[in-house]
């Protein structure tokens, strides 16, 4: 119990960290693109860190290896880093956009692989995970949004040892804007557990947003 107290703890002032600081950046700020929430696709850091919270729930940086996909400039390195004092055994993270990839460098000293997730030569982990990854459209139809999504999750399910993790937009109850890629949890739960058997969807912490997490047992 004094175990997951004192996670529940550092969980409740990493959320509560730096929040307003950052969210209110503009544009015209120095600091904008290396701590605000709004160029990696989040309205702040609040709803970023819960997002995050919900998709790394069984996760032991201690025990585990992380391959993070469209990482971005790192931040679910820094989040961990903050919830965990400093214990991940391994973090390795993937991104197309050389500018998230330098800034990942300059604010966490990392090294982000800068390549695309269908190019890239790709090492397995324990867990394999993508936030945000899927929210843009990348496709001419939705059909062939679905089929990329899906094979995109096979080739995570073949680097990962442990467990998937992804999130993704519901159209229930939401205002379908254009440019971003809308799945219904329930076909993706359908789908996914035919195929893999072993899934999780929790759609129980946000409006807009799900997590699938797909567990690997040998």
């Amino acid at each position: 119990m004094e175990t997951i107290n004192t996670y529940q703890q550092t969980l409740n002032s990493v959320l509560s960290a730096d929040n307003n600081k950052y969210d209110n950046l503009n544009t015209t700020d120095p600091d904008y693109m290396m701590y605000s929430p709004i160029p990696i696709g989040y309205t702040s850091i609040s709803e970023q860190q819960y997002i995050f919270q919900n998709l790394i729930i069984g996760y032991d940086p201690e025990l585990y290896t992380i391959l993070d996909i469209g990482a971005g400039r790192g931040d679910l390195f820094g989040f961990l880093k903050k919830l965990h004092n400093n214990k991940i055994s391994s973090y390795r993270g993937l991104d197309h956009n050389p500018i998230m990839c330098d800034l990942a460098k300059k604010r966490y000293n990392i090294d982000i692989q800068n390549n695309t997730f269908e190019s890239a030569e790709l090492q397995k982990a324990d867990w394999v995970v993508a936030s945000g990854f899927f929210t843009p459209r990348r496709c001419e139809t939705e059909d062939e949004d679905l089929h990329k999504l899906f094979e995109d999750v096979d080739k995570m399910y073949n680097l990962a040892n442990n467990c998937v993790s992804f999130n993704l937009l519901s159209p229930i109850k939401n205002k379908i804007q254009d440019g971003f890629f809308y799945v219904h949890p329930g076909l993706i739960m359908d789908m996914l557990i035919e195929k893999y058997r072993y899934v999780t969807v929790r759609n129980n912490y946000s409006n807009d947003v799900y997590t699938v997490t797909i567990y690997k047992f040998i």
